[in-house]
């Protein structure tokens, strides 16, 4: 079944009314995005360099504002691991009003029994609570309707989190979109004339090694580390990020450093990785992050620490 099919099963019962802006701003959110850091951020990056690198892609907020400053004077290489997430911002870059159209159907159809319906169509339902994979959503479906489907569900699954299992499934429950007016104005358009010259491709974060040069920068934001020993890592996709990768990014960090390229990491203010990046300049950050399931226990303010070799 396809997502035009699931729209026309279900009548339309409100209105797509988003508003129209004058400044890109990301096309969906993402856990720990850097939207509230971003000016801070600012502040500490380097004003000259040469061609940008972000291989942990994921919401884009560095991306699309270093883009508003610097526009197309500068080359960016954007990349990430999540083919659902490349394959939507190549289709934003290249097709917006074909999204944008199918994205405002499923709007306007927004509820809980449709939202299942879409998250669930590449699964068979075994019992209530066990569904079994059917097929890749990026092979079957259309690059449009790929796209409308993945920015539909982080518009409306609990608190934006992507998140896929063990059976590379995603199975995050609904939001309390219900009431939320999620429509879009005029965001795709503006994020398609950002991406314009940009390359993004599918691919991991050491792909880009053999590209970048001495006076570029590279920005890294990977899933982050836990803040304890007894916390889980974040799966961003169904091969995760453990210890090892950790190491291994910061293994990577020094080869850049090395070779005279500028980089920052984001990862989170724990002990692991306050040693790990020991020999690094370390700045700290208090952000407020929304994920927990208990109402009394979110916008609790965690130390996150910005990693830079210059």
């Amino acid at each position: 079944m396809s997502i035009k099919t699931i729209i026309k099963s279900h009548n339309p019962h409100r209105k797509s009314n988003g508003t129209n802006q004058t400044k890109c701003s990301p096309f969906i959110q993402w856990v720990g995005g850097k939207r509230q850091l971003i000016e801070r951020y600012m502040e500490i990056f380097p004003k000259e360099f040469k061609n940008y690198y972000e291989p942990f892609l994921g919401g884009g907020s560095v991306f699309f504002h270093l883009h508003s400053l610097y526009g197309d004077r500068k080359n960016y290489f954007l990349s990430d691991l999540n083919e659902e997430l490349v394959i939507s911002y190549n289709e934003i870059k290249n097709n917006p009003a074909g999204v944008k159209r199918l994205y405002n159907q499923m709007y306007e159809r927004h509820n809980k029994e449709f939202y299942y319906e879409i998250r669930n169509i590449d699964r068979i339902k075994i019992s209530d609570r066990k569904y079994e994979y059917k097929y890749d959503v990026c092979k079957t479906l259309s690059s449009e309707e790929l796209a409308a489907r993945f920015i539909y569900l982080n518009k409306t699954c609990f608190n934006a989190i992507y998140r896929v299992n063990k059976s590379k499934l995603f199975n995050v429950p609904i939001g309390t979109s219900l009431k939320k007016n999620f429509s879009v104005g005029n965001l795709f358009e503006l994020c398609s004339e950002s991406l314009e010259n940009v390359e993004v491709k599918h691919q991991p974060y050491e792909a880009i090694e053999d590209n970048v040069k001495k006076g570029d920068f590279v920005y890294l934001d990977p899933p982050y580390a836990p803040m304890s020993a007894t916390a889980n890592f974040t799966s961003y996709t169904k091969e995760g990020f453990d210890i090892s990768d950790q190491k291994h990014l910061k293994d990577f960090c020094d080869r850049l450093d090395k070779r005279g390229v500028k980089f920052a990491v984001s990862n989170s203010n724990c002990e692991f990785i306050q040693t790990l990046y020991e020999s690094y300049k370390q700045h700290t950050f208090v952000v407020n992050r929304n994920l927990n399931s208990n109402k009394a226990k979110r916008k609790n303010a965690t130390e996150e620490v910005l990693i830079t070799n210059f």
